[in-house]
C-alpha cells in the first residue's frame, strides 16, 4: 500500500489562523506589521482560505501565535467554527488545543 500526501483544507487553515489571531487579541494590521507585509490583503486571504502562507510566513505566524503546525492545519474535534461562536454565546470546547490559544466565551 502506498502512502499519499495529505491534502490540506484552505478553509480550515484560514479559520484556524483567524481564531489564533483573535485569541492573541491582535488586529489584522498588527499581524501585517509583524510579517512586514505591504498591505493587510495577504492576511485576509490567509484567513478567508483563499491562499496559503509561504513557508517563512507560516513559521512567523506560528511564532507570533505561539502555535504549532497542527494548531494551524488541524481540524480538532469539539472546536466550534469561529463564525458560529461569534453568533452564539455558547462555550467553545477546546479539545486537543492548548488552553492559551483557545477562545472561551461565557455560556
Amino acid at each position: 500500500m502506498k502512502n499519499y500526501r495529505r491534502e490540506y483544507d484552505l478553509e480550515t487553515i484560514g479559520r484556524n489562523l483567524r481564531r489564533l489571531r483573535k485569541a492573541k487579541n491582535l488586529t489584522v494590521d498588527e499581524v501585517r506589521e509583524y510579517l512586514r507585509l505591504g498591505s493587510v490583503q495577504a492576511v485576509y486571504k490567509y484567513e478567508r482560505g483563499l491562499s496559503y502562507p509561504q513557508a517563512d510566513t507560516m513559521f512567523a505566524l506560528m511564532e507570533l501565535y505561539e502555535a504549532n503546525l497542527y494548531d494551524i492545519i488541524g481540524n480538532p474535534e469539539g472546536v466550534a467554527d469561529m463564525e458560529e461562536d461569534e453568533k452564539s454565546s455558547s462555550s467553545v470546547v477546546c479539545a486537543g488545543l492548548r488552553k492559551d490559544i483557545c477562545r472561551l466565551s461565557a455560556a
